[in-house]
């Protein structure tokens, strides 16, 4: 009896699921991609802009560019930031090389105090 509630209550789901995908397609099968585009609407902005140049604004000011002053500023922070590379990495290399040893040491002990242990007990 179990079987056949399964079996029907599925039957329900996937025909269920049809007939939405079936109304879903007929609501929405005679409206396009193209004629949602007709109905934003986008504003031109070159009128603005035509506008601006005939009022005559000689009022801005220009920034010169010093690209002798830009070079040697990146040139100085590449400089820096290569000896600060260097000098992490050679504390990473330090801190390494004793978590290292320190590891060493303790797997050193622990291996000793087993043996130590294990002929303890033998005898």
């Amino acid at each position: 009896m179990a079987k056949k509630f399964g079996k029907f209550l599925m039957f329900t789901a996937v025909a269920g699921a049809a007939a939405a995908g079936v109304y879903y397609y007929l609501q929405n099968k005679n409206s396009s991609c193209s004629d949602d585009l007709d109905d934003d609407d986008f504003d031109d902005f070159s009128d603005d802009l035509d506008s601006d140049t005939e009022k005559g604004d000689s009022t801005r000011n220009y920034v010169d560019l010093h690209l002798e002053k830009a070079e040697n500023a990146a040139s100085d922070a590449v400089n820096h930031l290569s000896d600060a590379a260097t000098a992490a990495a050679d504390n990473a290399k330090t801190i390494a090389k004793d978590a290292v040893n320190n590891a060493v040491e303790t797997a050193e002990s622990k291996v000793e105090e087993f043996f130590d242990d294990d002929n303890d007990n033998s005898i």
